[in-house]
This record gives C-alpha cells, sequence and structure tokens, in this order.
C-alpha cells in the first residue's frame, strides 16, 4: 500500500510509541505539534509542515483532515482502534521527516493525552478553562509567531 507523509507519520508515531500513544487525543496533539512545533525555537509557526489544518475543539487542538487520515486507516485495517492504538505496519519516513518526528517524540511522547491538551492551548495563550471561546477558531489565527 502507498501511504501519504501523514499517513506514515501516524502509524510511525503508533508503533513507536506502543502503549505510550493512547488513544486519538494524544495522537491528535502530537500530529499537531509536527505540523506546528519549531523545536529549535521551541515556538509554534503558523506555516504547518504537513499541510494538514488543526481547530480549537472540545479536546483542544483538532484536524479533520487527521482523524479522517486516522479513520481511513482503521477502515483499511492498517491500525487497530482502542487504546492503545496499534499497527501491524512497518513505516519508514525519509531522513528531515524521521528527524523532525522523532524530536516531537523526545520532548513530548512521554506526556499524557491530557498534558498535551493543556500545553498546546497554552502554546497559543489559550486557558484550557477559556478554550470555548475559541470553539471552532483556525489555529493559523492563533499562533503568535
Amino acid at each position: 500500500m502507498d501511504y501519504n507523509t501523514t499517513e506514515k507519520i501516524i502509524i510511525y508515531l503508533i508503533n513507536k510509541l506502543g502503549d505510550k500513544i493512547e488513544g486519538k487525543k494524544k495522537l491528535m496533539k502530537l500530529m499537531f505539534l509536527i505540523e506546528h512545533y519549531d523545536v529549535d525555537s521551541k515556538k509554534l509557526v503558523c506555516n504547518g509542515l504537513l499541510g494538514n489544518t488543526f481547530s480549537i475543539y472540545y479536546y483542544g487542538v483538532f484536524s479533520l483532515d487527521i482523524m479522517n487520515y486516522v479513520d481511513g486507516l482503521i477502515q483499511k485495517e492498517k491500525i487497530k482502534d482502542g487504546f492503545p492504538l496499534r499497527s501491524t505496519e512497518k513505516i519508514k519516513l525519509e531522513p528531515q521527516i524521521k528527524e523532525k518526528v522523532e524530536n516531537i517524540i523526545q520532548g513530548f511522547g512521554e506526556k499524557t493525552g491530557y498534558e498535551l491538551e493543556v500545553e498546546t492551548l497554552k502554546m497559543m495563550d489559550i486557558e484550557p478553562s477559556d478554550k470555548e471561546k475559541f470553539f471552532g477558531e483556525p489555529v493559523n489565527k492563533l499562533i503568535k509567531s
């Protein structure tokens, strides 16, 4: 099967983190960080790496694009839904993408989905208790770069 880069990264994260991947919430936050976190400056950037769009929803940053990829991989039985998510596929990433993904794993992989929810919101100067005020807002409008 031929995968696009986003699908490859999703599968790679699931395999690399194993039980630590938890579920879709943590996966979503990690994909957001891969998309918008600059490891060198330790800040969010508007220009995404992969072109997936994110908005603020019930559990913080959310991307319908990412959810569609995850659901598609579940339908094709390339990942198994549940807690934790599982995959039987083996994926190799291009060196530049792999370096970025590994840096995100190293910096954020040990955190829970909830911890990542809070941290990603705070990176945009949003208190978790105030996220409803930003419901549906694209993160590109909220990232201060």
